[in-house]
């Protein structure tokens, strides 16, 4: 289970406002797509109820743990401090749902508003603003004007339940089916902008991993956003994916403004809200992207996926001790290498040999890993260390990543100039998160190379921080920036 001091700050903020958390809707049916449909309408009834002004929503990951574990309200009321809880069942008989919704006060388990809805297919939008809109009411709360975007009016419901169908399974099983199930909904309907943001999201989640064809992937993504959003211009999976690509091509300006409007317009889309922490902290506001990291356990405390991201924030802050504590709660065969590094920051040589050892065997940089970690013990080892990175960044290229050993960044003697050229093609391929190396404490001589201030002008970063502010650890300076 989650530290809770690693929450402290987002709890303090939000300390105040009622938190909800909507437990999986049941299926009164039992085959797979009922229960596929009812996962796709929580989902998106989550992603409703997060517009209302003053209410904090557990993310679905976090709601469908606790729910696994646990449906003891009072059980949940303190593992994820929430005030109030939200059940459901749905039933599906032909063209009709039938949905009954309780409301209940988490710690007593008092039953504060209760409902059963018999309605058409059709009505699924208005049905969801109904929903809200009573949760709104006994909160005393106010739902958002514009909760449900004026283009779902007119979508048609056979169009939406397939949407829900597929992206029932995004979040946790974004499998070549659901890339098929989605291309056969927007090859049928090419005007369907909610499908296009869909197979954007599912194909650029696919493409963050190392895979053959990841490129290809990549650009369908992109290519679907850019047609979801000329269908709809505030539609939010292709606002992220089309920030993602302006970040990759240190388009700035666009980066973020498309991230946070992303976040805007899908409040509850924890995903698009890490895709924000990343590109804050790409460009050197390092802080700010760990002030979104708090929201993000507010809302999701019980997922491992955020725990990665938040040990390299804090890694990159220099909070190594921190950072692990972080890394320990992430998926452990995605935090492998982020364990080593942080191990490696610590100077904890013993640590470092023991994920190396644990590496599969075809790992490329695993002979690397454990040659670093017997030289971080006895210093006299790093010319092994040295003879060994041409090979296997010679792999690394083969398997699709950057042609860099990032045990160069570990070694005595440093070549500052082709360790800036790489962190800048790790970036600009959108390879882990490693370019966040130019921010540490331990890359102060980095920062004052005169090829570092060529980076910055290079990559646009010094452009954009002349309009927007500079990041707390850099001030102008002449024609360039002074970063400590």
């Amino acid at each position: 289970r989650p530290d809770p001091a690693l929450s402290a700050s987002a709890y303090a903020a939000s300390i105040s406002a009622p938190v909800l958390i909507v437990l999986p809707l049941r299926s009164i049916g039992g085959n797979e797509e009922d229960r596929e449909l009812a996962a796709g309408l929580s989902e998106e009834l989550i992603g409703t109820l997060s517009r209302i002004a003053g209410l904090r929503v557990i993310a679905r990951d976090s709601s469908d743990l606790a729910a696994a574990k646990s449906t003891d309200l009072s059980q949940l009321a303190q593992q994820l401090r929430v005030t109030h809880a939200l059940q459901g069942s749905v039933r599906q008989d032909g063209e009709h749902l039938r949905i009954s919704m309780r409301l209940l006060e988490a710690a007593s388990g008092r039953l504060l508003w209760s409902k059963e809805f018999d309605r058409p297919s059709g009505d699924l939008f208005s049905l969801q603003d109904n929903i809200a809109g009573a949760v709104g009411s006994a909160l005393q709360l106010q739902l958002q004007v514009g909760a449900t975007p004026k283009a779902a009016a007119h979508e048609d419901p056979a169009l939406y339940r397939r949407y829900l169908l597929a992206a029932g399974q995004i979040t946790t099983n974004a499998t070549q089916s659901v890339v098929t199930d989605f291309r056969g909904l927007v090859t049928e309907h090419p005007d369907y902008a909610r499908g296009w943001g869909g197979l954007a999201t599912v194909l650029w989640l696919r493409s963050a991993t190392l895979r053959p064809g990841r490129d290809a992937l990549r650009a369908e993504a992109e290519h679907a956003a850019a047609k979801a959003l000329a269908l709809e211009p505030r539609q939010p999976d292709a606002l992220a994916v089309l920030g993602g690509q302006a970040c990759r091509e240190q388009r700035w300006e666009d980066c973020l403004r498309l991230a946070q409007e992303a976040v805007q317009q899908s409040p509850s889309a924890i995903q698009w809200r890490l895709f924000l922490a990343r590109d804050l902290a790409t460009t050197g506001f390092v802080d700010a992207a760990l002030r979104e990291l708090d929201e993000v356990l507010a809302l999701d405390p019980l997922s491992p996926n955020h725990y990665l991201i938040r040990g390299r924030v804090l890694d990159t802050l220099g909070r190594h001790d921190e950072a692990r504590q972080a890394l320990l709660l992430a998926n452990p065969m995605e935090a492998q290498t982020a364990l080593y590094y942080n191990a490696a920051w610590r100077g904890d040589s013993v640590e470092m040999r023991r994920i190396g050892t644990a590496l599969p065997m075809e790992t490329p940089w695993r002979k690397t890993a454990l040659a670093a970690a017997d030289a971080i013990a006895d210093p006299r080892l790093w010319p092994i260390v040295a003879a060994l990175v041409p090979a296997e960044e010679q792999q690394l290229k083969a398997q699709g990543g950057p042609a860099y050993d990032f045990a160069r960044f570990l070694m005595p003697v440093r070549d500052y100039e082709r360790d800036i050229a790489s962190l800048d093609q790790v970036q600009r391929q959108g390879y882990a998160t490693y370019q966040w190396i130019f921010w540490q404490p331990e890359s102060r001589g980095l920062r004052q190379h005169p090829a570092f201030q060529a980076y910055l002008k290079r990559s646009g970063l010094l452009t954009y921080w002349r309009k927007h502010g500079f990041p707390p650890q850099c001030r102008p300076a002449g024609d360039g920036a002074l970063c400590e």
